[in-house]
């Protein structure tokens, strides 16, 4: 249970180098923005303005289990527990300059995109009024399966608004050989990225899902360094080796699952716990958001109105129809024998349409359903043994199906 993979080592310092070096930016007066994850952080690398993502720094809260106290914070300066907790836990961090990492430096500018939830803007504002940070929004039209036509040329409109705003706050400018180099890098990841997904196919599997949530990390921030690739490709490695060696994390697998929505931030300790039982996730909608079916490749050739696509046609910016089909895709490639629903309290614009996915699935594909409520970054109220006894019983329901 638990069997911990090699590259996670890697991934502590990839980790520990960021923060460091966003201190370091800061601390020399030098350009650092504030980035949801909708928004590239390619372009930035390219200006030579440090992005930085604070809902990685949210889950990182979570993983420390520092939410709550830093909840109470943000709540007790008038911010409703309603919100969602990433941006509890981040105000109260710059309010009270603490939280897992010391006081955070405040951003030279901040950016954001509508395409993931409202609460971000929301969130980026509280920022900008309490800390006068220059803000821009890039506005991202709801499409139903991909942003085309005269939405795609908004796209690419707002994309270039937003270098124009980056080059007008730090007076840097945009360096179009250099972004074309790091979008290359980039591609180089995304293409590990892939694979790596594709070799949790295998059955059995040779990663569980606390490991790819965690190892999301470089994916979020790091895409087009580097490092990121030198650690996507010790990961893909590693698994390959996996699979070679049948060196597996629950080599007799009962049940291969599928989580949607956020991990449990608190708990990825929730995976391993139920390998004892043969139970595996072997797949996950949220790390299809950085994969090719949603941020795949770059166009080389054209890459601000390529990344203008992926920003219109991002996770929560469709209709149902795209995420039935992302649903119908995972269970088939991945030989899915129950999906489990995280319905989170913090993110309801990814929760909303459970319900009616668990019908679309159980109607036309027979495949059975489990909806679980949580948080995906504050534990209170969390009931560990209640949700882990439910997977079981629900992992047992489906293996008495098949006798």
């Amino acid at each position: 249970m638990g069997k911990r993979l090699k590259a996670t080592e890697s991934l502590k310092r990839l980790i520990k180098n960021y923060y460091d070096e966003y201190f370091s930016w800061a601390k020399e007066g030098k350009p650092t923005a504030w980035l949801n994850v909708g928004v590239p952080c390619e372009v930035f690398y390219a200006m030579d303005v440090f992005p930085f993502y604070p809902e990685n720094y949210g889950a990182m809260c979570g993983a420390q289990k520092v939410t709550p106290e830093l909840s109470q914070i943000a709540e007790y300066q008038g911010f409703t527990n309603d919100i969602c907790s990433y941006a509890r836990a981040n105000i109260g961090s710059l309010l009270s300059k603490k939280g897992p990492v010391g006081e955070l430096p405040i951003p030279t500018i901040q950016v954001e995109t509508t395409n993931s939830c409202i609460m971000i803007m929301t969130w980026w504002r509280a920022v900008e009024k309490l800390f006068n940070v220059p803000t821009f929004v890039i506005d991202a039209p709801l499409v139903k399966m991909d942003s085309e036509g005269h939405h795609l040329d908004y796209m690419e409109m707002e994309l270039k608004r937003m270098i124009d705003f980056i080059e007008e706050k730090t007076g840097n400018k945009f360096d179009k050989d250099r972004f074309t180099e790091i979008v290359k890098i980039s591609n180089e990841g995304k293409r590990l990225w892939a694979e790596i997904l594709e070799l949790r196919a295998n059955v059995p599997c040779p990663m569980n899902a606390g490991d790819i949530f965690t190892h999301m990390f470089p994916m979020v921030a790091l895409r087009g360094t580097p490092p990121y690739v030198e650690h996507l490709k010790f990961l893909r490695d590693e698994l390959k080796e996996r699979i070679t060696n049948r060196d597996f994390p629950v080599p007799h697998e009962k049940v291969r699952l599928l989580w949607d929505n956020l991990p449990i931030w608190f708990d990825l300790r929730l995976f391993d716990e139920l390998e004892q039982y043969g139970i595996i996730f072997v797949i996950d909608t949220y790390t299809q958001a950085w994969g090719p079916r949603f941020m795949g490749i770059v166009d080389e050739e054209n890459p601000i109105r390529s990344f203008g696509y992926y920003l219109g046609s991002g996770f929560l910016n469709v209709q149902i129809e795209r995420r039935w089909q992302l649903m119908q895709d995972l269970i088939k490639e991945y030989k899915v024998d129950g999906v489990v629903f995280h319905s989170d309290r913090s993110c309801k614009p990814y929760s909303l349409v459970q319900p009616e996915l668990s019908k679309l699935i159980r109607d036309n594909l027979s495949v059975p359903s489990l909806i679980i409520e949580s948080d995906h970054n504050d534990q209170s109220g969390y009931d560990r043994n209640r949700v882990i006894e439910r997977i079981k019983e629900f992992s047992q329901m489906i293996e008495m199906g098949r006798k």
